[in-house]
């Protein structure tokens, strides 16, 4: 009966005859069957119910709501707003700006990855979950999302404002990361530092090494250097560092 239902994409009913089943005799395949049916036709109900329409109206709604500090009610919104149409990536960047106005970073970085996932190109998202990571002392993963978005910036919009925030964001991500300690000497934060295996990575680097004696004999070599994305990464942790200083 169950199978009977199924074909005819009576999802409701197939659901009631295997469960009917399993009470009977527990197996493996009727079980699989309960469950995938179950998804089915759950997935079968969120499609029923998008509607771009509506989907703008609760994005409306949300923004109303964010606009007044009134977070838990925007999460809301933007929710429904996701519900309506799970295609628009400004209902999970913008569901991830109100969560994190509710301290809730995991969650919003989640919204910001499945925003990223949808649309690539969409930096907000970028930025957003980076500034949910810097919030959480991600330090390392702020940066990587950073440069990912830095990335896929430079390629569509070399001299975008959204290219600077960016750039103003990592070099706050990395001043965080390797400043002092409450109650932490000068010298313990260089010890620190000095093991932090990023910063070990790069020291390590025989490229890095060459580019760095390089710039001791002629620190105008350095700015030529840093042309090449990979290494003005690599300049820009150890200046943040403080194993490269400027005058």
């Amino acid at each position: 009966m169950g199978n009977c239902y199924l074909k005819k994409n009576d999802l409701k009913s197939a659901i009631e005859y295997f469960e009917r089943s399993l009470t009977e005799h527990r197996t493996p395949d009727v079980l699989n069957k309960l469950r995938a049916t179950e998804k089915a036709l759950k997935n079968q109900a969120a499609e029923a119910y998008i509607d771009e329409a509506k989907s703008e109206e609760a994005r409306l709604q949300g923004k109303e709501y964010f606009t007044k500090g009134d977070w838990p009610n925007a999460v809301k919104a933007y929710t429904e707003m996701i519900k309506r149409n799970p295609k628009d990536v400004r209902g999970y960047s913008n569901r991830a700006a109100a969560l994190a106005k509710l301290m809730s970073f995991p969650d919003a970085i989640r919204d910001c990855e499945q925003a990223i996932k949808i649309d690539p190109t969409f930096i907000r998202a970028y930025i957003r979950k980076a500034n949910a990571e810097l919030a959480i002392k991600e330090y390392k993963n702020c940066a990587d999302t950073l440069s990912e978005a830095r990335e896929v910036e430079a390629k569509a919009n070399p001299n975008s404002a959204q290219l600077r925030e960016i750039d103003q964001l990592y070099q706050k991500a990395l001043s965080q990361r390797f400043a002092p300690l409450d109650g932490e000497t000068y010298e313990q934060t260089m010890a620190r530092i000095q093991k932090d295996p990023e910063v070990v990575e790069i020291l390590s680097d025989p490229v890095m090494n060459s580019i760095l004696q390089q710039a001791q004999n002629n620190p105008a070599a350095l700015q030529e250097h840093m042309k090449n994305p990979a290494v003005y990464k690599k300049i820009l942790v150890l200046m943040s560092a403080g194993i490269i200083r400027t005058r």
